[in-house]
């Protein structure tokens, strides 16, 4: 049974004894933390020839396992090695950047005349007809080809005879000038509950609107304008609601109101039935766009979310998340995820971080990319700022033994429950 995985330049604590068995002639080694791997895929020798171009390992004190570029252009070739200046000339003509280049060589782009030498990439519309399929590559020592705004997961910045270049976390080498690379910002994290030092309870509510402001009733019971709230301020809430010409106004626990239309409020449902007392669960509310996060009936962590996108006219572009009752059934640091459902055209994202799949396809998982959160967004999986999904990561189950890269879930090591409801 395959318990997980690890990936090249993990390090991992075995025990010094080999064990032969015919299914592998290098012998096995028994992990500490369980499991085994067979010797034709470890070294003990961590200067070994075949680790130099091992990735660095994931960040563990940041949000993001990894740094990532953006891809800025249709084309932009991902090499399998490095390659020479006359290589990068002939491998990179008709892109719109290409400032690495020597200025005494001669362009490489085709005339306008002669539109039958013209690269696909290079062609109007490009972007929207390519598939995943046809970026694969058998040009020289191109990989294969990217569209614009693809994400590359990178390693490290490497220059040498033909200019600067991003070393991936897949072995490979990107353009510098055609990545942008991600500035990695959190404009908020969730919030434990039930925390005597938090001094937070459920309901929780978060702010969404860019001009939300604080609320006081008067003698009348008018409500009256006050201090502007920012996006993605999370407040306690009392319970207490109030209606006035249809609007539906929530009291905070700092003796302020907020305005239904400018946030949402955490609305778990009831727990699962069979629930072990203090088992681990996951409430993810579609209508609310929420999740919190508990211990048998004890609330412990209330965020924000990006589901599905629904669209009930066109099942083209419908991508709700489905609802129902799951449990995670692996876990994964990172892995790519990409497809061609786009109506624009593919989309790729190397590296996707802190993945939880509970059901098919369907994971949550962390969203760097963008910050809709509170917001329908996704192609279906339940997106989380990144500080949240390596939380959510870190306290859910299956375990991910230390220097694994993704586990299964097992008896032994189960996954925890989610559900998923609106």
């Amino acid at each position: 049974m395959r318990l997980g995985y690890l990936r090249k330049g993990d390090a991992v604590d075995a025990k010094p004894e080999v064990i032969e068995h015919k299914s592998c002639s290098e012998g096995w080694y028994q992990l500490v933390v369980g499991g085994y791997v067979c010797g034709k895929y470890l070294t003990r020798d961590p200067s070994a020839k075949e680790l130099a171009d091992a990735p660095h390992p994931p960040f563990t004190d940041r949000p993001l396992p990894y740094d990532y570029g953006l891809n800025l252009t249709t084309g932009t070739p991902l090499y399998r090695r490095k390659v020479t200046r006359v290589e990068r000339t002939q491998y990179e003509r008709a892109l719109a950047v290409g400032k690495t280049l020597a200025k005494s060589e001669p362009s490489a782009a085709p005339s306008p005349e002669n539109s039958d030498d013209t690269p696909w990439y290079a062609r109007e519309g490009a972007r929207k007809t390519v598939t995943l399929t046809d970026l694969q590559s058998a040009e020289g020592p191109v990989f294969e080809r990217m569209v614009r705004g693809f994400y590359l997961a990178l390693d490290k910045e490497v220059s040498f005879y033909a200019g600067r270049f991003w070393h991936t976390t897949h072995g490979l080498y990107a353009p510098a000038d055609h990545i942008l690379v991600h500035k990695s910002t959190t404009e908020y994290e969730g919030v434990h509950v039930s925390d005597p030092e938090e001094k937070r309870k459920l309901p929780v509510g978060f702010i969404l609107g860019l001009h939300a402001r604080q609320y006081r009733f008067d003698e009348n019971d008018k409500p009256k304008r006050g201090e502007h709230v920012d996006r993605f301020t999370i407040v306690g809430l009392t319970g207490n609601k109030k209606i006035v010409d249809d609007h539906a106004f929530y009291e905070t626990l700092d003796g302020w109101w907020t305005r239904a239309v400018d946030g949402t409020m955490t609305r778990p449902g009831p727990p699962p039935s069979e629930l072990a007392p203090g088992e681990k669960w996951i409430d993810v509310n579609l209508a609310t766009q929420t999740l919190v996060a508990f211990e048998g009936d004890k609330p412990v962590y209330a965020t924000l979310i990006s589901s599905g996108r629904h669209d009930d006219h066109d099942p083209t572009k419908d991508h709700r998340t489905q609802m129902g009752s799951f449990r995670i059934r692996e876990k994964h640091v990172s892995a790519t995820m990409d497809d061609d459902s786009a109506s624009d055209g593919p989309y790729s994202i190397e590296d996707v971080p802190w993945i939880m799949y509970f059901n098919k396809s369907y994971a949550l998982h962390g969203a760097f990319w963008h910050s809709a959160f509170g917001h329908e967004r996704s192609h279906g999986c339940v997106n989380l700022n990144p500080h949240d999904a390596k939380e959510i990561f870190g306290w859910a189950g299956p375990t991910l033994p230390a220097g694994w890269h993704g586990v299964r879930a097992t008896d032994a090591n189960p996954g925890t429950r989610v559900i998923v409801h609106d």
